[in-house]
């Protein structure tokens, strides 16, 4: 982990005025800070405590950094030096040496996994930059005289002010695709962006962004599969060439499948994998992890009927910002537990696919608005019979109300309404309903909304990426995330995505061959709402106490009684959004370890409701 400072009206800084910043950057890690001082600008790095690519601070030229950096693509970086680079140098020594010989225009040619501060002590300007997809974190504080930067949010965090737009966002499982954190003087630095402070001028700007790219209508299938299927193992194998002990999740899903065949398919196999086992309902995937495991002769080890709020016999992690899977602590210490005894340094995830690859059904009306009404009623109508629903609903949902003004939506758009247990307060105050209907029907121009809609998903990505509540010992890496990989992706139509009843048309063709049968056709996958629904049951004496007086409804964000009545009616079985339910349980169980209102209870003591 890192933390830097810096004093943009170029006096130098001093010890005292940092000191608190500090003191939570050193609580956090572990062992002896290494730190770099240059008269305004000062850097720190620790130790994090977990897998992740390590902070480092590196010198070129006039530059200093301090960052986390994994390149994709050393050579390129390396031409771009004005001198000649150590072939050991870190890849934070390459990036700053390419920024030495060529500027800022370096920064959107950099491929890979990283977020970094990059110091000019000469022109007296610095550059806080963070990756196109946002995988490595970056923060930002502004303070009055001092400008700070830090890849925990922890050492940036004085004021017990929440960002309400943050939890608005939280509270309906919306994850904010901008800066916000949930402390309102903390900022994310965006994915794809970097910060460029000059002197006393600051201007946010962009390196990457996935609505620059435009669909290639005339992609041929077969083309596109091959180069996919050529681009993803490329991404397999760069995720693995510098590693000693890889591992990989395994849900028998196709994303996490295809990561897996992929990488014992390569030079690098694959030590071990992991798969979180549900044996409730839909949930019980171990039919396609199974065939994987034998199709690809990987070790496999297995966590079975993990649930929220299991009790491990320690009090749950305090972490820098809540998540929707926050309750999970017990699996994630279990987690952590096997891979450290296995020596794992790298896991890889099969994250990212759904972001890009899925495709989404705004393509119709995008027909509809080029004018080619024919084939979009014939799409329609195959969707319409492999979902098993009125073909003149679905009209109405993909064609009519997205080509409605806002204010017609809000009257005829369905499931667009925030929760019935969120204050009419919050709701109003962060226009809750508008962004509810943005996040559903992208703004966009006439035909492109397809279009639209996959670049929001993507600008997700970055709040999305899961934060296990235990920090995990290994590097967690995406291959899916590979910018090349989603750049082919951003650039090949709306029919080599989506097709009616096969959602990732193109990532099916590219691993035919490479994945089982049953595995690469599967029409969709396990969830884990009856796993939700069985521990409001199993812990309902803990969520009872958690409820009792909410530090939500303190802070001005629910209605009590309302909320305790939708958790008493999804255990009676009443039909409700889990997604809703569980990212407000997930945020009031956050809000309560880090008050220090728990209370630590076998779980045996909890009564069922």
């Amino acid at each position: 982990m890192f933390f830097c400072a810096l004093r943009p009206t170029g006096e130098p800084l001093s010890k005292t005025e940092l000191f608190g910043h500090i003191a939570r950057f050193r609580a956090a890690g572990g062992g002896q800070p290494d730190s770099v001082v240059a008269g305004p600008f000062a850097a720190l790095t620790l130790d994090a405590g977990d897998g992740s690519t390590r902070a480092a601070i590196a010198r070129a030229g006039d530059l200093v950094g301090v960052g986390v950096a994994r390149l994709d693509d050393r050579a390129a970086a390396m031409a771009l030096a004005r001198r000649p680079v150590r072939g050991d140098a870190s890849d934070l020594e390459v990036i700053l040496a390419a920024l030495d010989g060529a500027g800022e225009e370096a920064v959107g040619r950099l491929v890979g996994d990283f977020a970094f501060v990059a110091w000019d002590a000469r022109a007296h300007k610095l550059l806080a930059v963070r990756d196109a997809l946002g995988v490595k974190p970056l923060y930002h504080r502004s303070s009055p005289g001092l400008q700070l930067f830090a890849s925990h949010v922890g050492p940036l965090h004085v004021e017990d002010e929440f960002d309400r737009g943050f939890m608005a966002d939280f509270l309906v499982g919306q994850p904010d695709p901008g800066t916000a954190t949930i402390w309102r003087n903390v900022r994310a630095i965006g994915a794809g962006t970097y910060l460029r402070i000059r002197g006393t001028q600051a201007a946010m700007r962009r390196h990457w962004d996935a609505a620059a790219f435009v669909p290639d209508e005339t992609a041929r299938a077969a083309d596109a599969a091959e180069r996919f299927r050529t681009l993803f193992k490329e991404a397999v194998g760069t995720r693995l060439g510098d590693t000693s002990t890889a591992w990989a999740q395994l849900s028998g899903g196709l994303d996490s499948s295809s990561v897996v065949c992929a990488a014992q398919a390569g030079s690098h196999p694959l030590a071990g994998t992991l798969t979180y086992v549900d044996t409730l309902a839909g949930g019980d995937e171990r039919r396609f992890s199974d065939l994987v495991v034998c199709h690809c002769g990987v070790r496999n080890e297995q966590i079975v009927d993990a649930a929220p709020w299991d009790e491990d016999g320690q009090l749950p992690p305090v972490t820098d910002e809540p998540t929707t899977l926050y309750p999970f602590w017990a699996r994630d210490r279990e987690t952590a537990r096997l891979l450290r005894s296995a020596g794992a340094d790298v896991l890889l995830s099969g994250f990212g696919a759904d972001h890009y690859l899925t495709g989404n059904l705004h393509y119709i009306g995008d027909l509809v608005a080029r004018g080619q009404v024919g084939t979009a009623t014939r799409e329609l109508a195959a969707w319409s019979v492999a979902r098993r629903q009125s073909f003149w609903r679905m009209l109405q949902r993909h064609v009519v109300v997205p080509s409605l003004p806002a204010a017609l939506q809000a009257r005829f758009g369905q499931g667009m309404a925030p929760p019935a247990w969120v204050t009419d307060d919050l709701a109003g105050a962060e226009h809750l309903g508008e962004r509810l209907r943005a996040a559903r029907v992208p703004a966009a121009r006439r035909g492109q909304r397809f279009q639209a809609a996959t670049a929001g998903h993507l600008a997700a990505i970055a709040r999305a990426v899961d934060t296990p509540a235990v920090p995990c010992p290994a590097d967690t890496r995406y291959p899916f995330l590979y910018r090349p990989l989603v750049e082919l992706g951003l650039r090949l139509p709306p029919r080599l995505h989506i097709r009616p009843a096969q959602r990732k048309w193109l990532l099916r063709e590219a691993m035919r061959g490479l994945l089982p049968e049953a595995v690469r056709t599967r029409p969709g996958k396990g969830v884990i709402d009856a796993r939700i629904l069985w521990a409001l049951q199993r812990h309902g004496g803990r969520l009872e106490r958690l409820l009792h007086d909410p530090i939500l409804a303190q802070l001005g964000c629910v209605e009590p009684e309302r909320l305790r009545a939708a958790v008493d009616g999804a255990r009676r079985g009443v039909p409700g959004n889990t997604v809703f339910l569980m990212s407000a349980l997930a945020l009031e169980t956050w809000l309560t370890v880090r008050s220090g209102r728990w209370e630590r209870t076998a779980i045996h003591s909890a009564t069922a409701a």
